[in-house]
């Protein structure tokens, strides 16, 4: 996977791969989340990133905040881009109240790298 941040930002932002992330933020709400200080979630939510990652055999090649709306409200979840071409849905914050949460599990996301005409 090509590590060039604007690469792996466009990727992200791909129709197809927004869908995706929209749709396990979906699921994701449906779980038990647990309330916590924005500092302490991203720490914790890194670690698990990485272990996560290293568990399927890659690595973590950055970590990103993505703007995702659901039902009428906006959310900013942080996702971690791994080597192997998928995407671990992070921590989350709910851009209306400032509360972040981190999910009882976290989603891996298959991407989709975008053609370039």
């Amino acid at each position: 996977m090509n590590t060039d941040r604007a690469f792996i930002s466009a990727t992200l932002m791909a129709d197809k791969n927004r869908s995706a992330i929209e749709a396990r933020l979906s699921d994701v709400l449906q779980q038990s989340l647990t309330p916590m200080e924005p500092r302490q979630a991203k720490t914790y939510m890194e670690h698990t990133a990485v272990r996560m990652a290293e568990e399927a055999g890659a690595g973590v090649t950055m970590f990103q905040m993505v703007e995702i709306k659901h039902a009428n409200t906006a959310y900013m979840i942080r996702v971690a881009v791994l080597t192997n071409g998928c995407a671990i849905g992070l921590d989350f914050m709910d851009m209306e109240n400032g509360q972040f949460f981190i999910p009882e599990t976290c989603p891996v996301i298959p991407l989709e790298v975008p053609t370039i005409n």
